[in-house]
């Protein structure tokens, strides 16, 4: 159990990053006298008064998270994943377990993590116990965002943890996928009816496996080449092989409540502007029916960069 020193290096890549965000707070009172309240208050919720003593790397302790923040009224630990469809829910519990035995009476875990906090996957992990948080990355680098009133070292510390997020959580992490459809006898999708009859499914068949799609929160976005655009995007719960249909054994199931139709499509120039996309459709050239989508292209595709 280590105090945090900004420039120490650990074997774990999650410890590294762990170590920068946990850094960066424990300067926070003298270099952003508003981030930890912006942070603790208003980002994840947690009523009352924190004024921490302690900021922790906790490696190589088992059964304990990643990294604490805490005084003596208060604990609150971050559990730090730095690809998405990461968490497993047997070591949050064995964490809370942990945690239990601390002698503050507030006690929290935050899953630090680039997941979307809105996906059903997240919301399973934040069922387990009240007391669980969930914090993306893209919200933790947006805080790290320094105000022209902050200290000038701090500010640069913080431009420069934000540059390492952008370059390795962001560029890699990937937020789901796109499949091109095919009409036609094969696949009984009919392009003038299926936008209509989309609201009644429930899962989504597909010729192979996309496995960064299964139970992680991603989103499978559907393009329409009659349209030249994508129209439908959903969130996959699981994805298993059913064999319903002799051509499309996979079955994607899709999560309730989480399907949205593109009226109007996104349009295929658009889907052209993203980085390794350029080629996108190209008939002879791409020869992909399914392209894996990082979270920085997401938000590009659905313009909230």
């Amino acid at each position: 159990m280590n105090q945090v020193n900004i420039f120490t290096a650990y074997k774990q890549l999650e410890n590294d990053y762990t170590n920068g965000f946990v850094s960066l707070l424990s300067l926070a009172p003298r270099g952003h006298t508003r981030l930890l309240n912006q942070l603790l208050n208003d980002e994840l919720g947690l009523h009352g008064t924190f004024n921490p003593d302690d900021f922790l790397v906790l490696e190589g302790i088992d059964g304990y998270a990643d990294g604490e923040v805490s005084a003596a009224d208060f604990c609150i630990w971050f559990e730090t994943k730095i690809r998405s469809g990461m968490l497993r829910k047997d070591q949050v519990r064995q964490h809370l377990k942990m945690l239990d035995a601390k002698s503050q009476t507030r006690r929290y875990l935050v899953l630090l993590t680039p997941d979307d906090s809105r996906s059903s996957y997240i919301q399973g992990f934040r069922a387990i116990d009240h007391r669980i948080r969930h914090l993306e990355w893209r919200h933790a680098y947006d805080l790290l965002e320094s105000p022209r009133d902050a200290d000038i070292v701090f500010s640069a510390l913080a431009h420069q943890f934000r540059a390492h997020i952008q370059k390795t959580i962001f560029k890699q992490d990937l937020a789901g996928g796109i499949l091109k459809i095919s009409f036609g006898k094969k696949s009984g999708l009919d392009a003038k009816t299926y936008l209509g009859d989309m609201p009644n499914w429930t899962r989504w068949d597909s010729p192979r496996q996309y496995k960064n799609l299964d139970g992680t929160g991603r989103k499978l976005l559907l393009y329409d080449h009659t349209r030249k655009g994508l129209t439908v995007e959903a969130e996959i719960g699981s994805v298993a092989k059913t064999n319903s249909e002799p051509d499309y054994p996979w079955t994607n199931e899709l999560v309730p409540g989480t399907m949205k139709l593109f009226d109007p499509p996104i349009p295929l120039e658009h889907i052209r502007t993203l980085e390794n996309f350029q080629d996108f459709g190209v008939p002879r050239k791409d020869r992909n029916a399914f392209r894996n989508l990082t979270r920085d292209q997401y938000r590009l595709l659905l313009g909230q960069a």
